[in-house]
């Protein structure tokens, strides 16, 4: 039951980060960097666009405001106290959302620094931004923590995570690599 409630919670908690990453590929339009470039390399790339920004930081935060009302009066309220998986901080999605988004941001920024192509995989680095910019964001703005067997959960099961929906988005001709 005890590494239920671990994988449980740990989803609960980064669930919004998971909702930013995954609605800002309806994007598209204006590049954050307006096609700059900084020491000749592109700040960040075609890739990450203010649409896209947007979308996925208001979904996360109406994802994490979902979680909030739920918690407090919605039909999971008993399941929350049962699990202590209580949000209490309206804002605690919008936080994660930022904290994903921003840390998407700087793995793009990174891999071009680094050289990498766009799509050019980083492992680690392209699974995990969402997650430590996630957590860095809420621990600064809503100081409620996760257990480090909840963080050691949430590196696993983003990995998978990631690598799944991108190969399902391969199959389907969403993406051109499986990564």
């Amino acid at each position: 039951m005890w590494i239920l409630g671990v994988i449980l919670h740990s989803l609960y908690y980064i669930s919004p980060a998971y909702c930013a990453n995954s609605f800002a590929v309806f994007g598209g339009g204006k590049p954050v960097d307006f096609g700059r470039t900084w020491k000749g390399k592109r700040i960040f790339g075609d890739g990450k666009t203010w649409r896209g920004l947007i979308i996925g930081i208001i979904a996360g935060a109406l994802f994490g405001l979902m979680w909030f009302y739920l918690s407090k009066s919605g039909p999971l309220n008993d399941v929350y106290y049962v699990f202590d998986f209580k949000i209490t901080d309206p804002f605690f999605g919008l936080y994660l959302a930022l904290g994903a988004m921003v840390g998407d941001l700087t793995n793009s920024f990174v891999k071009r620094r680094l050289g990498f192509k766009p799509g050019q995989a980083f492992w680690g680095f392209d699974q995990w931004n969402l997650v430590f910019g996630g957590l860095l964001f809420a621990y600064a703005f809503a100081p409620t923590f996760i257990i480090w067997e909840e963080f050691v959960a949430l590196l696993f099961i983003t990995f998978a995570i990631h690598l799944l929906g991108n190969y399902i988005a391969f199959i389907t001709k969403r993406k051109k690599v499986w990564w």
